[in-house]
């Protein structure tokens, strides 16, 4: 057969030079005539070399028009995007700014784009409508971006009008929302004016497509924006391509570059290198199958930040299990109630750490310095010559056959605060961590060269995440340190370690500003913080030392952790100013956050206070063994953070306070943290120094209590201050409602301890 070709070949070959101009000249008439099929062929091509393009909901587009397609905009190559999946002709609409840009002046021109012409010229305008409308009767397909801009961070910028002005009023024209992602990689961006090329942090880049149901042509901008990026959280609920478990993530990278180095010890200065966590981790997960016996499927983890504890909770993944973290911060009686009552059997811990917390060793607990001598030799070396020797995809599934590719597995069991009673077991899959990490990276312009401090307690959810299953899955270094309040050295960590990204809860970042001096941060691109609300004048210390902002964000465990981060909308002014004073900032890409009426559970108009809920892939699987809180907190695929705040027209979040963390006085709403908030920065105090909560009153139903741990405490000087600050009447206490006490109760994540704040204000009515 083979030599019949190369024989058929041979006789055609003097013949295929006269065809060349014949097909040169038909390629170039095609694309001259065409510039649908052009986009069509462009895109065939980009996704050959450089795009892996997913479409979601390409079902639901119509097949004839009028249509009208109603897209956010996140780079320079949408338009081929977006023609590549739709049948008809599209014709975009483009601001006249953007069109007149020198470098792709003629693409633009090319493709028969129409100009959006400036707001300022009224008669343009009304002549552009006219077109638009004109188009639509004639059953063309047109899309608009109503940004009027691409995107700087990748989040969704505010829509700046809706859709009706475009639609002609005596027909029915099928609006169809667009919602365009980008999981990895940004190749093209525009700051002030100019375009930069940037580098690939992933190959193939990965590039979504999400086609919704019609919508109504008389939503305004806000609704447009808000169902868009509900189709974003939608589409990436389910797995993307590629993706990898936290485990096998790790054993791919650490294959690739088995003699490369990932965890560092920051105490010891010490490198775990790809190829000996690698040999841990399959070493130890044999031994756990062995030794664990619980049915339920979860092996517990009593560790500190080390890299022994990442190899660890590797293992425990790998030998098909799911790991639950102590949370020891709360005090050895409650960790291990919290653990029993998840059906918990083993406990994996070291000797040295449990002499440390001075805890008494359990019946669950086994030591690590006693299983390390129980592995021989000729484990050691079998299991080094399959690292070396097995191909990748049958390494991974002779260790974990089970959970190697399974994205729904649970990836870890931990526990809530317990801010407002007893500690939840909350179960995350290893869908909901990948997602949560997908949309961080996105928005930090994550590159290879960061370096993450691990300073967050990885029985924190912000920990877990950042501190361990972002490293793990990409390969970025991060230095660990044991202890988050050991200032001294995450200063020097920072330094020397040349740390870009650090999170931390203002609590724990305010000791370690006490240590710094000027170029300790020096490397650090990116300060984090989370958990409760940042004080001004810490953020002030911040930037007088470094030149940047501290970013706020937002989370729960519940939702993986990471919701909102406050970046302005440039990724090339990124860590240097945050946006919108106040916000925790606005959801990050794949995360739908929305505010509903208390009552009605209506979703609310810009700048109105009402209940935060969430909608994304990295809302929890539940609490474990609580279906009835489960389902009161998930309802219609959304999770009640009980948080009480309002969004803005750019989709920016303020928090008020929490749903009860508000007193009812005189039958008006007074939160509690925008009372600390205002004492506080009378104070000018960079710590926690006022907790506020509610108490019973015969008159108005309730009253503030103020606890505070001030000395010779200028209760007249204050409230004389928040009256000039301009608050509400009701908001201000009366001087008998402040209560010196010897300390705050605050949770080891820096949290305000909420139940055992109302444990005082009940210690106090009695």
């Amino acid at each position: 057969m083979i030599e019949c070709l190369l024989d058929l070949w041979a006789e055609a070959a003097p013949y295929a030079a006269e065809l060349y101009p014949a097909v040169i000249a038909a390629i170039v008439v095609l694309i001259i005539c065409s510039p649908r099929l052009t986009l069509k062929i462009a895109a065939v091509v980009l996704r050959l070399v450089l795009f892996r393009l997913r479409v979601v909901g390409k079902e639901n587009m119509p097949y004839s028009g009028p249509i009208l397609l109603v897209s956010n905009h996140i780079s320079l190559i949408d338009l081929i995007m977006i023609q590549s999946v739709v049948r008809q002709r599209v014709r975009f609409l483009v601001r006249t700014e953007v069109i007149n840009f020198i470098p792709t002046r003629f693409i633009f021109w090319y493709l028969g784009v129409i100009k959006v012409p400036s707001p300022r010229r009224p008669k343009e305008m009304k002549k552009f409508f006219t077109e638009i409308q004109d188009r639509l009767r004639n059953g063309e397909t047109v899309c608009f971006f109503p940004e009027g801009a691409i995107s700087g961070s990748g989040n969704i910028m505010r829509f700046r009008s809706g859709v009706q002005p475009l639609i002609p009023p005596e027909i029915q024209v099928t609006v169809m929302p667009v919602r365009l992602g980008m999981i990895h990689g940004r190749l093209t961006g525009m700051h002030e004016k100019h375009l930069y090329f940037r580098k690939l942090t992933r190959w193939p880049v990965d590039f979504s497509v999400a086609i919704g149901e019609p919508i109504d042509h008389k939503l305004s901008a806000f609704q447009l924006r808000q169902a868009i990026s509900e189709l974003g959280a939608i589409a990436e609920t389910s797995p993307q391509p590629g993706e990898r478990p936290i485990h096998t993530a790790f054993i791919y990278y650490a294959k690739r570059h088995l003699f490369g180095k990932v965890f560092f010890d920051a105490p010891t200065e010490t490198w775990f290198g790809n190829f000996k966590m690698l040999l841990l981790t399959i070493l130890l997960s044999k031994v756990i199958r062995k030794i664990d016996k619980g049915t339920d499927g979860y092996t517990g983890v009593l560790l500190p930040n080390t890299p022994i504890a990442a190899g660890v909770l590797l293992a425990v993944q790998c030998a098909d299990r799911t790991p639950a973290i102590m949370n020891f911060s709360a005090g050895q009686a409650v960790a291990l109630n919290s653990m029993r009552r998840a059906g918990v059997k083993t406990i994996l811990t070291s000797r040295k750490f449990l002499d440390k917390l001075k805890w008494e060793q359990s019946e669950e607990m086994v030591l690590l310095e006693d299983i390390v001598p129980t592995i021989s030799k000729s484990q050691k070396l079998l299991t080094m010559l399959m690292v070396l020797f097995l191909p990748t995809r049958t390494l991974v599934r002779n260790i974990a056959p089970l959970s190697c590719y399974n994205m729904f597995q649970q990836a870890v069991l931990l526990f809530s605060s317990g801010s407002t009673g007893n500690p939840k077991a909350v179960m995350l899959t290893q869908r909901n961590i990948n997602c949560n990490v997908q949309s961080f990276i996105r928005v930090v312009d994550w590159s290879t060269t960061d370096r993450v401090g691990g300073n967050l307690p990885i029985f924190h959810s912000f920990g877990f995440t950042v501190c361990f299953a972002l490293p793990a899955t990409t390969g970025t270094p991060v230095a660990y340190v044991a202890n988050p309040l050991d200032a001294s050295l995450i200063v020097k960590t920072c330094r020397n370690f040349a740390v870009t990204i650090l999170c931390a809860t203002p609590t724990f970042l305010q000791k370690y500003m006490m240590k710094a001096k000027e170029n300790d941060f020096a490397a650090l691109r990116l300060c984090i913080t989370g958990a409760e609300k940042l004080r001004s004048e810490l953020a002030e210390r911040y930037r007088a030392l470094t030149g940047r902002d501290i970013v706020e964000g937002y989370g729960c465990t519940e939702l993986s952790p990471i919701v909102t981060i406050n970046l302005n909308n440039s990724i090339y002014t990124l860590g240097t100013r945050s946006d919108h004073p106040g916000s925790i900032g606005c959801p990050l890409p794949g995360i739908h956050a929305r505010i509903v009426d208390i009552n009605t559970g209506v979703e609310l108009p810009p700048g109105q206070d009402g209940k935060l809920q969430v909608r994304a892939g990295s809302v929890m699987k539940g609490y474990l063994n609580d279906p009835e809180q489960t389902a009161r907190v998930i309802q219609n695929d959304y999770y009640d953070t009980g948080d009480i705040g309002h969004m803005d027209e750019d989709g920016y979040i303020y928090i008020t306070g929490r749903a009860t963390r508000f007193s009812k006085i005189g039958g008006e709403m007074v939160p509690h943290e925008g009372v600390e908030d205002a004492i506080t920065k009378f104070l000018h105090s960079e710590t926690r120094e006022v907790a506020v909560a509610g108490r019973s009153d015969r008159q108005k139903g309730e009253r503030l209590v103020i606890f505070h741990i001030i000395e010779n405490i200028d209760t007249a000087a204050i409230i004389e201050g928040l009256r000039a600050a301009g608050l509400p009447n009701i908001w201000i206490p009366k001087a008998d409602d402040f209560v010196r006490v010897e300390s705050l109760p605050v949770l080891g994540s820096g949290k305000l301890d909420l139940q055992a704040l109302k444990k005082m204000v009940e210690k106090l009515e009695n």
